[in-house]
């Protein structure tokens, strides 16, 4: 009986999340709260499996982490331009729309940054932590000043 390793099942389940979540963004394209929900997904996917790599509390795995990123990225490519006024949703802060530029320019950062991480290539686990360490930071910027919890 030939048993899958975890980490081959990890890379698959990563590998479908990636093409599913991809689908379903680019189907919801009509639809700018859907699809901005979609992509913000899509990115919570792509810590989902990179930060428990990054605290110790999962292997490092190249192969699962490239694939991480490359959702993370593809996430905040869709995320570009799903704001536009009068599109409220339930955490989005009006702030938003108040200061439009300056959260504009905080999304084109992520997508830069996590266009960066992915041509990184991190083959080990400081190279991921250095990589993915921006894309925090980008996140933490936006949701302070533009996210209202839930």
């Amino acid at each position: 009986m030939d048993r899958k390793s975890p980490n081959r099942t990890l890379k698959a389940v990563a590998l479908s999340t990636c093409v599913i979540s991809g689908f379903a963004t680019a189907s919801l394209a009509e639809d700018v709260v859907k699809t901005r929900q979609a992509s913000m997904d899509q990115i919570r996917m792509g810590a989902a499996t990179l930060v428990p790599m990054i605290k110790g509390d999962a292997e490092f795995d190249a192969q699962v982490a490239d694939l991480a990123l490359r959702m993370t990225y593809a996430g905040a490519m869709a995320f570009e331009g799903k704001f536009p006024e009068g599109s409220t949703s339930r955490g989005a802060n009006p702030a938003i729309w108040e200061n439009k530029a300056d959260f504009d320019a905080k999304v084109l950062d992520f997508i830069a940054d996590a266009e960066a991480a992915v041509a990184l290539k991190p083959m080990d686990l400081e190279a991921l932590k250095a990589a993915y360490q921006p894309l925090l930071k980008d996140c933490a910027a936006c949701h302070k000043a533009y996210r209202i919890k839930n």
